[in-house]
């Protein structure tokens, strides 16, 4: 009886303190023993009423310097939930980019939150107008991107990028339920995560599909050294480049669950690849990495064109100091053509890949996929040749383990 009496009281006193509380005026909403209040802003394409984004009916604009300086100096205290209203965002386009520079708190989380499939990031097809990016994250930490779409033909480098300055970092990013759809004017990526100082960015439960204007578009571009990009429960479909790309000295990255599919007129690009592009004379600046799981995944093409390679490893150009990326013809030949012993201590010995540190299982793959894995090598950019360039099968090489890797849990 002593217990339930107890239990009421402090039920009662918890509704007193809620009923006191005006969660639109105090933009917080109460947090539960063991966790802060949330302070919640608002956003929409244009200024509504006064501005101050305290609720709906006066969301701020959502390119206000004012409101995000606000928001993160409240970060320093508590976590912050930022909604934005159901509408379409074009101004990043044909104005400026959203651009979130030096924004967040390692311990206090920041949320950009939209209404799914009606908070629409659009870039117009508009041939006066060629755009670098939509949403910039550049040295800031711990945000979580959710229920988010972009679209629109028009010219644009990126709709959502994540990077770093020389010397910052950008780390603890989450980008869930998001989808980029009908972006034919993408011209390298439509979304990606860049620089060595960018780390623990997850692409959870998106969706990719028809973008891109050649072969140098892709869905997800990551480049020049971040590491923990993980791509996990996605949807890829349609790209004019390769889907998914890990670009020169990339390490810890997964692709887990996801979908890939190339219909008609999409054809013959790679799936997921590992690319470095040494074009600087006279040696190679870009290396390869070892450290990648690509598990649990389908691969399909419905084109009528092949797919020669599902995952690919592939360098063109000069060789970097320490390393001999240009293979003679014995060489090629062992790569073609040798035992797993032989191939393995090759690939290690010239190109610093460690195939018990690449973990490849439990995909499928359908209709006119040649090779599941594969490493190229081709002396481009006036590199001079050593006797081979072509390409070789991985696919018995690679560990195909269905134990991860610690490093897989550390999104």
């Amino acid at each position: 009886m002593k217990k339930n009496l107890l239990l009421f009281a402090i039920l009662f006193i918890v509704s007193c303190v809620k009923s006191a509380v005006k969660p639109h005026d105090t933009l917080v909403e109460l947090g539960t023993a063991n966790t802060l209040a949330v302070v919640y802003h608002y956003v929409s394409p244009t200024k509504q009423g006064d501005g101050s984004g305290r609720n709906p009916q006066n969301a701020a604009d959502f390119l206000s310097t004012t409101i995000w300086n606000t928001i993160n100096q409240q970060l320093a205290n508590q976590p912050v939930c930022v909604k934005f209203a159901e509408g379409s965002y074009t101004r990043a386009f044909t104005e400026k980019p959203l651009i979130l520079n030096g924004i967040g708190n390692v311990q206090h989380q920041l949320t950009l939150e939209g209404l799914p499939n009606k908070t629409v990031f659009d870039a117009p097809d508009n041939l006066s107008l060629k755009k670098g990016v939509l949403i910039d994250i550049k040295n800031s930490q711990n945000i979580h991107i959710k229920n988010i779409s972009f679209t629109g033909n028009g010219s644009l480098g990126y709709a959502l990028r994540i990077t770093s300055d020389k010397d910052k970092k950008t780390t603890n990013i989450r980008v869930e339920n998001c989808q980029w759809h009908d972006m034919r004017g993408i011209i390298y990526g439509a979304a990606g995560a860049h620089q060595k100082g960018t780390n623990h960015v997850t692409f959870l439960d998106c969706i990719f599909k028809r973008v891109g204007v050649d072969s140098h578009s892709h869905h997800i571009y990551n480049a020049y050294g971040p590491s923990h990009i993980f791509v996990i429960n996605s949807h890829f479909e349609d790209c004019t480049g390769d889907y998914v790309r890990f670009r020169d000295s990339m390490d810890y990255c997964l692709v887990k669950g996801s979908t890939f599919i190339r219909n008609e007129g999409f054809d013959g690009k790679v799936f997921i690849s590992m690319p470095i592009f040494n074009s600087r004379p006279p040696v190679g600046d870009e290396y390869f990495c070892s450290n990648y799981a690509f598990v649990n995944n389908s691969f399909v093409n419905n084109s009528s064109a092949k797919t020669a390679n599902a995952i690919t490893f592939y360098h063109s150009g000069f060789t970097p100091p320490s390393w001999n990326y240009l293979l003679t013809p014995e060489e090629g030949a062992t790569l073609q053509g040798g035992s797993l012993s032989e191939k393995k201590e090759l690939l290690r010995a010239n190109f610093g890949i460690d195939t018990d540190k690449v973990r490849i299982s439990n995909n499928t793959y359908s209709n006119k996929i040649v090779t599941q894995v594969a490493l190229g090598t081709y002396p481009n950019y006036g590199a001079v040749t050593r006797g081979f360039k072509g390409w070789a099968s991985l696919t018995e090489v690679i560990n195909s383990s269905n134990t991860p890797f610690i490093w897989e849990s550390s999104e």
